[in-house]
Protein backbone atom coordinates (compact mmCIF):
# COMPACT_ATOMS: atom_id res chain seq x y z
CA UNK A 1 0.00 0.00 0.00
CA UNK A 2 1.68 3.53 -0.83
CA UNK A 3 1.37 6.30 1.12
CA UNK A 4 2.05 9.98 0.31
CA UNK A 5 1.71 13.35 1.90
CA UNK A 6 -1.09 15.09 -0.05
CA UNK A 7 -2.41 18.97 0.24
CA UNK A 8 -6.39 18.70 0.61
CA UNK A 9 -8.56 21.10 -1.31
CA UNK A 10 -11.53 21.58 -1.74
CA UNK A 11 -13.30 22.48 -5.11
CA UNK A 12 -12.49 26.17 -4.74
CA UNK A 13 -9.24 25.85 -3.51
CA UNK A 14 -8.13 23.67 -6.50
CA UNK A 15 -9.14 25.89 -8.85
CA UNK A 16 -7.28 29.09 -7.26
CA UNK A 17 -4.36 26.17 -7.22
CA UNK A 18 -4.84 25.86 -10.65
CA UNK A 19 -4.36 29.31 -11.96
CA UNK A 20 -0.82 29.23 -10.76
CA UNK A 21 -0.12 26.94 -13.62
CA UNK A 22 2.48 28.34 -15.62
CA UNK A 23 3.89 26.54 -19.12
CA UNK A 24 6.72 24.95 -17.06
CA UNK A 25 4.73 23.34 -14.52
CA UNK A 26 1.19 22.94 -13.67
CA UNK A 27 -0.82 21.21 -10.97
CA UNK A 28 -3.86 19.37 -11.52
CA UNK A 29 -5.17 17.83 -7.80
CA UNK A 30 -6.63 14.92 -7.88
CA UNK A 31 -10.25 13.77 -7.25
CA UNK A 32 -11.12 11.61 -3.64
CA UNK A 33 -13.22 9.53 -5.38
CA UNK A 34 -13.41 6.20 -3.24
CA UNK A 35 -17.13 5.85 -1.72
CA UNK A 36 -15.64 6.46 2.00
CA UNK A 37 -12.30 7.85 1.85
CA UNK A 38 -12.74 8.74 5.72
CA UNK A 39 -10.43 11.67 7.40
CA UNK A 40 -6.86 12.79 7.48
CA UNK A 41 -5.10 13.80 9.92
CA UNK A 42 -3.84 17.44 9.16
CA UNK A 43 0.14 17.95 9.81
CA UNK A 44 0.56 21.36 8.45
CA UNK A 45 1.38 23.65 11.51
CA UNK A 46 0.47 26.70 9.30
CA UNK A 47 -2.65 25.56 7.70
CA UNK A 48 -5.26 28.17 7.34
CA UNK A 49 -8.60 27.17 9.51
CA UNK A 50 -6.87 24.11 11.16
CA UNK A 51 -4.89 22.88 14.11
CA UNK A 52 -2.28 20.38 14.05
CA UNK A 53 -3.71 16.99 14.29
CA UNK A 54 -7.27 18.20 13.45
CA UNK A 55 -9.37 15.94 11.26
CA UNK A 56 -9.55 17.02 7.91
CA UNK A 57 -12.96 15.48 6.01
CA UNK A 58 -11.69 13.68 2.21
CA UNK A 59 -15.69 13.54 1.01
CA UNK A 60 -15.90 15.81 -2.00
CA UNK A 61 -11.72 16.76 -2.06
CA UNK A 62 -8.79 16.96 -3.90
CA UNK A 63 -5.49 16.27 -3.35
CA UNK A 64 -2.06 16.89 -4.63
CA UNK A 65 1.43 15.74 -3.64
CA UNK A 66 3.17 17.84 -1.18
CA UNK A 67 6.33 17.50 -2.79
CA UNK A 68 5.28 20.17 -5.40
CA UNK A 69 6.93 22.85 -2.59
CA UNK A 70 10.33 20.97 -2.82
CA UNK A 71 10.27 21.14 -6.79
CA UNK A 72 11.91 24.24 -7.72
CA UNK A 73 9.90 23.66 -11.61
CA UNK A 74 7.22 25.37 -9.29
CA UNK A 75 6.26 28.73 -8.79
CA UNK A 76 6.82 30.20 -5.67
CA UNK A 77 3.35 31.75 -5.66
CA UNK A 78 1.81 28.36 -6.04
CA UNK A 79 4.16 27.16 -2.95
CA UNK A 80 3.00 30.06 -0.75
CA UNK A 81 -0.75 29.09 -1.25
CA UNK A 82 -0.31 25.20 -0.86
CA UNK A 83 1.55 25.97 2.27
CA UNK A 84 -1.51 27.57 3.81
CA UNK A 85 -3.90 24.67 3.04
CA UNK A 86 -3.81 21.37 4.93
CA UNK A 87 -2.34 18.27 4.25
CA UNK A 88 -1.68 14.96 5.59
CA UNK A 89 -0.16 11.23 4.89
CA UNK A 90 -2.91 9.29 2.94
CA UNK A 91 -2.56 5.72 1.49
CA UNK A 92 -3.76 5.70 -2.29
CA UNK A 93 -5.89 2.66 -2.07
CA UNK A 94 -8.26 4.28 0.77
CA UNK A 95 -8.75 7.93 -0.96
CA UNK A 96 -9.21 6.66 -4.67
CA UNK A 97 -11.49 3.93 -6.60
CA UNK A 98 -10.06 0.95 -7.99
CA UNK A 99 -9.62 1.32 -11.46
CA UNK A 100 -11.83 -0.43 -13.30
CA UNK A 101 -10.60 -2.97 -16.33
Amino acid sequence: MATQNYFILTDSERALAMGFNTSDAMIDPRAVDNDSPGVGINLNDNAQGYDPADPVALTDTYVAPKRIVDDPAYPQDMKTYLLTLPWALLENETIFAPVED
